[in-house]
């Protein structure tokens, strides 16, 4: 079996050293943080300072694919999970008489927690764990490399020592360092495929009252408007945040860094409104995140891998930016084929060609997908910012939204159609196959039909009413936004 060398303890780093011990490899963890994720949840999650992870304290949601790792391979963490109090929601619970159940519908299932929840689950379970370790305090400062065409790596190098080992494992995120530390080791530079999103979100967190254990079941917790949005992220014990979102080039998005303003304007679409007006508790400030992009860093140029013995995990090998909630489960996937093969000589130029072709076929569509959908997000928010009316854009891209917007508001009504949104949501199914359905097609042109008038993201303030709300207070100086997430 194989030794592996894990670069970061965030959740890629975690279950990959968990996942290995598991099938009876050896795996040690280099963590740059001192401090280890605790069972404290609160504490940890506001009063723990990371720099090393803003996205720490930002919302996450595990979708089925990552909840069905963690219940195949991993229950344990899953227990853990739900005994700290994570919940689960169906996400054809939707309707009040959930539809007849069809095989994978036990897939479409949303894990709701805090970041800190897996994280606590993950290392109680690495504790308890023979064959792996977490050294916390020691980063990675360099690479030991055998040379060659294809440089080799065999082994990382820290303040504390030098350790050899039969795979190095990337999980240190987006911006954890290993190209400087390739460079040195005599590798080619990779290629880098990147896709600014242009969107800015303003997050706070709060508590349901005592005696709410359960936010309403509507209206749908994500409202995209012309120009801004609003999305609620339900979590574990009685805790849920509220984000609002804009275009980086929006020049009221700053206002919103005001807890008022930032209310002010979460109210005034149906989600904020249905959640704050239960008199719910503040936990948090305002925490503002822009500058998020889609990355995909597969340690590869047009040529191939360009280093064996090492591979990328999580962030480290696609950062998406968090509206699809991609994160986790592409990270997890990553994690559970790194450790299935570990022991089909993970150092050879054949393992890491491998793994890059797996790369390609399994992470890198749902990552293009990723982008995509930004993209005209993207576009959309950032002319509705430039109008005053908030009024329609070009026609191509309008008529392109209105397809895909009438899909979603379809499957509000349609349970078909909201198990074909859920597949794609949940990484079961491409969209390309899902919405090619032909019941689903004729569903979505039915229910156009019916609405000739209908035109998609006329929901919340109109751009007067939004200019209205975000001048309504004076916005306290805060420091500036964390650019992106560092660590999966």
């Amino acid at each position: 079996m194989a030794h592996l060398l894990v670069i970061g303890g965030g959740v890629a780093g975690l279950a990959t050293a968990l996942l290995a011990a598991r099938r009876g490899h050896t795996a040690e963890v280099f963590e740059r943080d001192a401090r280890a994720p605790g069972t404290a949840l609160d504490r940890d999650f506001f009063g723990w300072r990371r720099p090393g992870v803003p996205q720490a304290a930002q919302p996450h949601v595990l979708l089925g694919a990552a909840r069905a790792v963690l219940r195949a391979e991993l229950p344990d963490v899953h227990a853990e999970m739900l005994r700290l109090g994570a919940r689960e929601r169906h996400e054809l619970d939707w309707f009040d008489v959930r539809p007849p159940a069809r095989p994978g519908d036990e897939d479409l299932v949303l894990l709701q927690a805090r970041r800190i929840v897996l994280e606590s689950a993950l290392t109680t379970a690495l504790r308890a764990q023979r064959g792996a370790v977490v050294r916390y305090g020691e980063p990675v400062t360099g690479l030991t490399a055998a040379g060659g065409a294809q440089p080799g790596i065999t082994g990382v190098s820290t303040p504390g020592g030098r350790y050899a080992g039969d795979l190095v494992v990337d999980a240190g995120g987006r911006r954890g360092g290993s190209a400087p530390l390739l460079a040195a080791a005599g590798c080619r530079p990779a290629a880098v495929e990147r896709h600014r999103t242009g969107l800015a979100y303003f997050c706070r967190w709060y508590r349901l009252p005592d005696g709410v254990d359960e936010g309403p079941r509507r209206p749908w917790t994500v409202t995209g408007g012309p120009f801004a949005g609003c999305a609620v992220f339900p979590s574990d014990n009685r805790v849920f945040a509220v984000t609002v979102f804009a275009h980086t080039g929006d020049p009221t998005r700053a206002a919103l860094r005001d807890p008022a303003v930032f209310e002010a304007a979460a109210r005034a679409f149906p989600p904020g409104a249905a959640w704050l007006g239960l008199g719910a508790e503040p936990l948090s400030e305002v925490l503002a995140t822009a500058g998020l992009d889609n990355r995909w860093s597969p340690l590869a140029d047009g040529r191939g891998p360009v280093v064996s013995g090492m591979v990328p995990v999580g962030d480290a090998l696609a950062h998406t930016n968090p509206t699809l909630a991609q994160g986790t489960s592409l990270a997890l996937w990553a994690a559970d084929r790194v450790t299935r093969t570990a022991h089909r000589d993970p150092g050879s130029p054949a393992f890491a060609a491998g793994y890059h072709g797996w790369a390609l076929r399994t992470l890198k569509p749902w990552f293009d997908f990723q982008a995509g959908a930004d993209a005209a997000v993207g576009e959309r928010l950032a002319e509705g910012a430039r109008t005053r009316a908030g009024g329609p854009g070009r026609a191509d891209r309008a008529d392109r939204a209105r397809e895909a917007a009438a899909l979603f508001a379809c499957a509000l009504e349609d349970p078909e159609v909201m198990r074909a949104r859920a597949r794609v949501r949940h990484l079961a199914e491409p969209p390309r196959r899902a919405y090619a359905d032909p019941a689903v097609r004729a569903a979505v042109a039915r229910w156009l039909a019916d609405r000739p008038g209908w035109e998609p993201h006329a929901v919340g303030p109109d751009r007067a009413r939004w200019e209205e709300l975000t001048a309504s207070a004076a916005p306290a100086p805060q420091p500036a936004p964390p650019s992106t997430s560092s660590r999966s």
